[in-house]
């Protein structure tokens, strides 16, 4: 009965091999809408692989006349807005849409200390276009990147011209970095009614994305300010609100008898515009004192769609970043566009790939022709691990890099050596014994790997990071692979 049982273990094992191999080598395919889809995801391949986009930038040299307020020291305190409109003709009719609810209101009556003048004011003035201001954008956008977790680039910059060049995977993140590097990431309010400065990025302290799902999914920008910025929010919420006026009216009801006197309060409400990139994120007014520094600011609409909460958040959390990283002293605009070829074609892939099947192939082989039946098993477990391996990596999104390739390479050769030193162990000793003494061996050993792994892990660099990634998974695996299934299945050979 024993027998019969170690039996059905070892099949049940073999199946599960069979079952995960084809999962990972030809995917699972089920209909939607009528169409056949592989519901496993695709490897994530790096740029040499994939090929690349690269987007050039240059300084935005160009400029516009703008009336504006100056103080005494010649210093822009903000834009003199036209009809409380603070966008562009093009853009008016969307402002109007945006704030809709917003009444008219008219121009500030109080009086305006600052001087107006209209100035030809340049996006990068000529004092901005240094050197030391072009390392620092590209070090702020390379926060950014990282902030969004943009997971390939390379960038570079002229520190002459200040010429900016991006190169990054030609997928689904490149709207997102071109939003990461167009975007200056100036956050302003200002008053609605004449167009003055009231705060700013140097008011900032943190900014986050915080989200509420009770009935509908709202999510909210907030923002934290710092101990001035916090002052400053206090002092404009107790101005920018509803004002309340008393108005003595009389009302003759000829239904009743004598003249009775109504007061009825007529209200004037008194607007801030919230500013991200010269774009109005919202027109508002203060219903309470703001004493706790924090301002929360509605981004998209109340969603019932998790799908449609998402972009909202993704939307939020990459204001909330360009927010953190700070202000870009160079504001650059896009060039050029091109999309650079793989470094290696599909056929030089299919050939590695037939390789990788040749050498599998040779090294099973030599497991059953000098392990009999053990050598078998062993080599099932072994292309299992193999197959387990490519599934786990799939899911963990592991770049498959040129160095890449080289770490799948080392962690198969680890595990086979793993494998033939368990099936040479088992020919004197039994499983327990022998699966204890190869562990102690085999990843006393490997422990350079290890450390190895960890270190590559934390990169932040694709190319070194996937190495990393890869050889975690497949040391993590190994374990975890041979503890569950191996010594389960293998026995002393007889």
């Amino acid at each position: 009965m024993e027998k019969v049982l170690e039996k059905i273990k070892v099949w049940i094992v073999i199946l599960v091999v069979v079952v995960v191999s084809m999962i990972a080598f030809w995917g699972i395919f089920l209909k939607d809408k009528g169409i056949w889809k592989n519901v496993v995801p695709d490897f994530e391949y790096g740029m040499q692989i994939e090929g690349a986009r690269e987007l050039r930038y240059v300084p935005d040299n160009s400029e516009a006349e703008k009336y504006v307020y100056v103080d005494e020291n010649g210093a822009i305190k903000g834009e003199v807005w036209k009809d409380g409109s603070p966008k562009t003709a093009e853009e008016e009719a969307k402002s109007a849409e945006e704030n809709a609810d917003v009444e008219n209101t008219e121009s500030e009556t109080e009086e305006i200390s600052y001087a107006k003048e209209m100035r030809s004011i340049k996006v990068n003035s000529d004092d901005k276009l240094t050197k030391e201001n072009f390392e620092k954008t590209k070090k702020l956008i390379q926060k950014r990147l990282k902030s969004q977790q943009i997971p390939q680039y390379n960038i570079r910059i002229d520190d002459v011209t200040g010429k900016l060049v991006i190169e990054t995977a030609n997928d689904d993140t490149i709207e997102t970095v071109e939003n990461l590097i167009a975007s200056a990431g100036k956050f302003q309010i200002i008053d609605y009614q004449n167009g003055l400065v009231l705060m700013d990025n140097s008011d900032i302290k943190k900014a986050s994305v915080v989200s509420s799902n009770t009935d509908m999914y709202n999510t909210y920008l907030q923002i934290e300010f710092n101990k001035e910025g916090a002052e400053k929010l206090r002092e404009i919420s107790t101005k920018y609100v509803e004002i309340k006026k008393d108005e003595q009216t009389e009302n003759v009801d000829e239904q009743q008898e004598g003249e009775e006197d109504n007061h009825e309060e007529e209200t004037k409400k008194k607007y801030v515009s919230i500013v991200f990139d010269n774009t109005t994120m919202m027109t508002t007014y203060f219903g309470e004192e703001m004493t706790a520094g924090i301002l929360q600011i509605s981004v998209g609409k109340a969603r019932t769609e998790q799908e449609e909460f998402l972009e909202d958040y993704q939307s939020a959390k990459r204001i909330a970043d360009i927010l953190n990283s700070g202000v870009l002293p160079v504001t650059y605009q896009l060039e050029t566009d091109n999309f650079v070829k793989a470094e290696y074609t599909k056929e030089n892939v299919n050939d590695l790939k037939m390789v990788a099947v040749v050498a599998i192939a040779i090294a099973s082989i030599i497991l059953v022709v000098r392990f009999k039946k053990n050598g078998v098993l062993g080599a099932i477990l072994a292309i299992g691990y193999i197959a387990t391996l490519s599934i786990v990596a799939r899911y963990t999104n592991v770049v498959i890099t040129e160095n890449s390739v080289i770490a799948y390479a080392i962690v198969i050769i680890m595990n086979y050596i793993f494998v033939k030193m368990l099936l040479k162990m088992l020919q004197t000793q039994e499983i327990v014994q022998a699966y204890s003494e190869v562990m102690k061996k085999f990843y006393l050993v490997t422990i350079p790997v290890d450390v190895i792994a960890i270190v590559f892990t934390f990169s932040k660099y694709t190319t070194i990071n996937s190495i990393g990634m890869v050889l975690f998974w497949g040391i993590i695996l190994n374990v975890l692979y041979h503890f569950i299934l191996t010594r389960n299945v293998l026995k002393k050979q007889k």
